[in-house]
């Protein structure tokens, strides 16, 4: 993790020994995305999925047991296939902004940047996160979850390796 102008910054980077392309699309299709995207144990339904700069993509989050939990992407930024940008946050069935089910002091917004670049049939992925609008008790917060973002991302990069050698 590391302080830039006050904000921490995560980030993360993972080699998928898959082309470019083929990647490229297990994040920018809905129908591929809900196969992959999430913690281990959830089931994730897309219902809204606009990719476009300005759209959304908002999902459903299924654990055995729990009750649902909604999130969102709003698109800020697409340059196929290089690199996407997007506000991540929790959400409401109707796609509004929410606060985190587990508290009041994780940021509302996370600005997610995703760059891909490919050699020799090996694409990497390089992820970085960082609070978007927060104050200081929501960047600490953020900074403090930095064993379960990598744990969490750690794993949603595994289950997308496993999809993308299934297909």
């Amino acid at each position: 993790m590391t302080s830039n102008n006050d904000t921490t910054v995560f980030e993360i980077v993972r080699f998928i020994r898959q082309p470019l392309a083929r990647v490229w699309k297990a994040w920018t299709e809905a129908e591929q995305l809900q196969h992959w995207w999430g913690p281990k144990g959830c089931t994730l339904e897309v219902g809204r999925f606009e990719f476009r700069p300005g759209g959304f993509c908002h999902y459903a989050m299924k654990f055995p047991e729990a009750p649902v939990m909604w999130g969102r992407f709003n698109y800020r930024e697409i340059e196929a296939p290089r690199r996407l940008v997007w506000l991540n946050s929790f959400a409401n069935e109707n796609c509004g902004i929410a606060r985190a089910p587990f508290s009041d002091y994780c940021p509302l917004e996370i600005l997610n940047s995703v760059t891909f670049s490919e050699q020799d049939g090996v694409t990497t992925i390089t992820l970085r996160a960082e609070p978007f609008g927060a104050v200081e008790e929501e960047r600490v917060f953020f900074e403090e979850l930095r064993p379960s973002m990598e744990q969490g991302f750690g794993g949603t990069f595994s289950q997308l390796a496993e999809y993308l050698a299934r297909e």
